[in-house]
């Protein structure tokens, strides 16, 4: 089948190698399969003017548009006028206008709003929606490629692109560009996008002011002699586009960069978020033709569809099932070679090329609306609905007096300079802000080294052929924000300060008081699930006593928990925050932010169906909330392509470490409560995975269970945002449970749990099948070491867009093995050890040792038992009885570690004591100091020096486990934190070590 019986009208456009190289494009007019409601762009001056169509759908040879399409630049159109505004008096009947042969989804079960006859515009008045969207009118155009990779080299076969007609959104424009068959040759983003621009006359539309034509706009309309003026004037004259694509790493990469000193690098601008590479800004793309009387200006805005869709269902084929628009195939092995595909086939080729550029814009044209500027991530919208939401409760009239009021954080040139520079919490200092006033900037810094991750641990290894069952908490971190107070910033945020003493239950009432401190403890030893956690060796460890080092940084919930337990706390330091009240109760913006995307959540499972786009949309932005409040929090680096170098990521429009640690904190003590009380009860846990558990207690006992009085809170919160006090719910049920690690266990059972522990699952199986399964079960009841488990990598984003040795977007294979023993949080019970057989499918069994485990006495315990086991992993495993006996006799008579200079340990524990903020040694805290004088003080105690990176690194959270205990510290600390600045140790100052 040729082009042109296809409707395809063809041709030519050179560029690359000084414009030697010819591209083919071929051009197409199509009706959409689908047409979803959007926003109506205005027509008035804002947006440049109406334009009055003069394009006429009628059927004529497609070689009379080639003519018009020529990008010359020295012809003068028919109906050029001296101004150089182009009007187009003939017909615009080609490329052939035709329905098209792509398939519409109509079928799909997962097809949107299937059997449902509901307007798209009903999704976007949604209050939430509103306020995730943008509501910014802007020229979508979908954007794929196809490429073969020969001898390690892509061969770019061809780009594609789909754009709405601007003037009769019924109609869809697809371009395709052709580079020459087989070669090396690829385009630049400048110009395939100006071919789109004047293939589709986007030109014509209202969001383009009126001088620019399809040739651009004249040297006159904007020139000035100034070069950075007639820049900004230029770049008011542009064609505002909005370049979506699917998995943008290999499509983006595509374009040719660095023809000339000027030529676009795009993947400079680019941010790689949720899967896919995007704009945090439009980008500029300006260009003139040969003799400088005719210029191209574009702004782009790229958008990325794995940053738009739903968790779960990021294929392409499934998004086009949503919006309509079937994904087609490619038959037998073609799709590894395209280029031969596209010589062979070339209709098909087509065919199959343009319908994921069409896709794309269908599927954002029914989540946001036709000729919608789509939100940079789900996630980004989910946070804007929060600022929405949160403002109208808390009474805020823009988004900085919403910070202000939820996180307590202004613009610099407004806070109070409470924080030293090289202490400013990069969530806020990367966003130019900072803290309102010094009570805020230490709330926030608390909270901050209080923020840990979920709870994952794996209590009883083993085979267990008997019934149990996965238990999931029902939304487990929405009903957690559900419960977290607001703070009073503007009224001082701390309401009393707790220092060097013991906590008591009188301190922490409820498990939502806000609470944080840094406190050590001890456990009695009935308490199976101690729940204060240390951070160690990149993990939680929850020891059953503090024993060993300082203390560590907790929240309200789990220090409210622990004290229920029975457990002594002292608290080093601690704050309490004072409460916001509103009508005489606790203010509860997340409350009230959670549930608006819930009711709007349900309303659209009403309007489109269970399991529609529109619902799985807003079930994203409900369980993708709490991460906002959470960016950054731990400080998080990302690679920044504008400035070449790794750099903090920066916080969201919500991040809050009160909120964030308070939430996470709560989750835990949820699930460590429900453990304990199992325990007592005596039933089992065999795991725990960040808001679930598997035991052999059933779905009615656990929820029966009162948890101490958080269960009754957390029904008050469940009732509140769903009218529903249930909080559970059962997953997975099993009867051969197999569990080998934190978030490593497996049946065979189809409706069993499968988790991989990282293992990465064949091509050629479907993830969580029964032959999946299968494997999974054999590689880790057989091995005998580590499980070789290589696989194929695509470039990072950083490969891809550094601007010094730049991959392309070709796979690399990683060759690795994974150990599947168990992570030894928890003590094994040597005692409850027992030989037991695991049958496989083939008739085989193969030994896996089973036992019980105990919190560790002390963290340092913890970390020895588990550097033998990864020494013990280089040449074998943990699988086996003897194996794990062979564990033991080397933990039973190995030595703890020693500190080989104690002054040094004494010195470093000093320092994250003053960082950490659990003591003020007042020359350290003296901003008016230098760091180097201030290091070159305490040089002066005779414990040793400290370099600039040990001072900086000492405020990491993950710090506080290395600390010594304070009672080893304050020999010093008495001394240092008595002496003013200004004054300096002498002879008598000093204590021998």
């Amino acid at each position: 089948m040729s082009a042109a019986s296809s409707g395809w009208a063809r041709h030519e456009i050179t560029d690359g190698a000084r414009r030697g190289i010819v591209f083919e494009v071929l051009v197409r007019r199509c009706a959409r399969a689908t047409v979803s409601g959007g926003v109506n762009v205005p027509n008035n001056a804002s947006t440049g003017g109406a334009r009055e169509s003069q394009i006429l759908v009628a059927e004529c040879d497609g070689s009379e548009l080639s003519h018009f399409l020529n990008p010359s630049e020295t012809d003068v159109f028919p109906g050029q006028e001296a101004d150089g505004r182009a009007r187009s008096f003939t017909p615009m009947g080609s490329p052939e206008f035709r329905p098209c042969d792509r398939v519409a989804a109509t079928n799909s079960p997962a097809a949107v709003a299937a059997g449902v006859s509901v307007p798209a515009s009903a999704f976007g008045d949604l209050p939430s929606v509103k306020a995730m969207g943008t509501g910014r009118a802007g020229i979508i155009v979908g954007f794929d490629t196809e490429f073969t990779t020969v001898d390690g080299a892509r061969v770019i076969d061809s780009y594609q692109f789909a754009v709405a007609d601007p003037l009769d959104p019924s109609v869809m424009v697809e371009v395709v560009i052709l580079p020459p068959l087989g070669s090396d040759a690829r385009i630049s983003l400048h110009t395939a996008l100006w071919a789109v621009v004047t293939a589709a006359e986007l030109w014509r539309s209202p969001l383009v002011p009126e001088k620019l034509g399809p040739r651009g706009v004249p040297r006159g309309a904007f020139w000035s002699e100034d070069w950075e003026e007639r820049r900004e004037a230029l770049a008011k004259l542009r064609v505002p586009l909005v370049l979506a694509c699917h998995y943008g790493a290999a499509d983006l990469t595509t374009f040719r960069t660095g023809g000339h000193a000027r030529e676009l690098d795009a993947l400079v601008r680019l941010t790689s978020a949720a899967g896919g590479l995007v704009t945090l800004l439009p980008f500029r793309s300006q260009r003139g033709n040969e003799n400088g009387h005719w210029w191209q200006s574009m702004s782009v805005t790229v958008r990325d569809t794995m940053s738009q869709a739903p968790a779960g269902k990021k294929t392409l084929a499934v998004l086009g099932e949503a919006c309509g628009v079937a994904k087609l195939d490619v038959p037998d092995d073609w799709i590894s070679r395209m280029t031969d595909y596209r010589r062979e086939h070339l209709g098909e080729f087509l065919e199959y090329g343009v319908n994921d550029a069409v896709i794309v814009v269908e599927y954002l044209a029914r989540l946001w609306g036709d000729g919608v500027v789509p939100p940079i991530t789900l996630s980004g919208g989910a946070a804007a609905a929060l600022v929405d939401s949160g403002s109208a409760y808390l009474g805020a009239s823009s988004p900085a007096e919403f910070r202000r009021k939820f996180a307590g954080l202004v613009d610099e040139d407004e806070g109070v300079d409470a924080v030293e520079e090289g202490d400013r919490l990069s969530f806020y200092a990367k966003r130019g802000r900072n803290p309102l006033d010094g009570a805020a900037a230490q709330l926030s810094s608390a909270f901050a080294r209080a923020y840990h991750g979920g709870l994952n641990s794996c209590p009883m290894p083993g085979f267990y052929p008997v019934p149990t069952v996965d238990i999931d908490a029902q939304n487990a971190y929405p009903t957690a924000m559900a419960l977290v107070r607001d703070l009073d910033w503007e009224a001082g945020a701390i309401d009393e300060v707790v220092h060097e003493r013991v906590i008591t239950i009188d301190d922490v009432p409820t498990a939502t008081t806000p609470f944080v401190g840094f406190v050590s403890f001890v456990f009695p030893t009935a308490v199976l699930y101690p729940c204060l956690p240390i951070v160690a060796d990149g993990t939680l460890i929850y020891p059953r006593t503090s024993e060993g080092v300082a203390g560590t940084w907790v929240c309200g919930p789990e220090l409210w928990l622990a004290l229920q337990l029975g457990a002594q706390v002292h608290c080093q330091i601690g704050y309490l925050g004072r409460v916001l009240e509103i009508d005489g109760a606790p203010s509860l913006s997340l409350r009230h932010g959670v549930k608006q995307l819930i009711d709007d959540r349900n309303t659209a499972k009403a309007l489109f169906g269970k399991e529609s786009l529109e619902e799985q949309t807003l079930k994203t932005g409900v369980n993708s909330v709490y991460g906002k409040t959470a960016q950054d929090v731990a400080e998080q680096r990302s690679w920044d392509a504008r400035a070449q170098e790794m750099d903090n990521v920066g916080g969201s429009a919500v991040s809050s470490p009160y909120h964030a640690a308070t939430t996470t904190s709560m989750v835990r003590a949820q699930l460590l409560a429900t453990m304990n009380q199992l325990s007592e009860y005596g039933r089992d846990v065999y795991s725990v995975t960040t808001d679930g558990f598997i035991t052999n207690a059933t779905v009615d006992e656990v929820v029966d269970l009162e948890l101490y009085g958080l269960a009754e809170v957390l029904g008050e919160a469940r009732t509140a945002l769903t009218g529903d006090r249930s909080i559970w719910e059962a997953k997975h049920a099993q009867n051969d449970l197999v569990n080998f690690t934190t978030r490593g266990n497996v049946s065979l059972d189809l409706d069993g749990v499968c988790a991989h522990n990282g293992l990465k699952t064949p091509k050629d199986l479907d993830e969580d099948s029964f032959e999946d399964r299968e494997l999974l079960l054999t590689m880790v009841v057989t091995r005998e070491g580590r499980i070789p488990n290589g696989y194929d990598r695509h470039p990072s984003f950083q490969e891809l867009s550094r601007t010094t040795d730049r991959r392309d977007f070709i796979t690399s294979y990683v060759d690795r093995s994974v150990s599947m023993d168990y992570d030894l949080k928890r003590s094994p019970v040597m005692t409850s050890m027992t030989r037991e057989m695991v049958p496989l499918p083939d008739g085989s069994s193969h030994e896996m040792a089973t036992f019980t485990s105990e919190p560790w006495e002390q963290v340092e315990d913890c970390l020895r038992a588990r550097e033998i086991a990864r020494e013990m992993a280089q040449a074998g495993c943990l699988r086996t009885v003897s194996e794990w006996k062979d564990w033991e006799i080397r933990f039973s008579h190995g030595k703890g570690r020693r500190i080989v200079t104690p002054q040094r340990a004494v010195l470093m524990s000093i320092v994250m004591a003053h960082r950490q903020g659990v003591t003020t040694i007042p020359t350290l805290a003296d901003r008016s100091l230098s760091i180097a004088e201030r290091l070159d003080w305490l040089g002066e105690w005779g414990l040793g020096t400290v370099s600039r990176g040990d001072w900086d690194n000492a405020r990491r959270p993950e710090r506080a486990s290395q600390m010594l205990p304070i009672d080893t510290l304050d020999p010093y600390l008495d001394r240092m934190t008595s002496m003013a600045s200004g004054e300096h140790p002498t002879d008598a100052d000093r204590l021998p070590y």
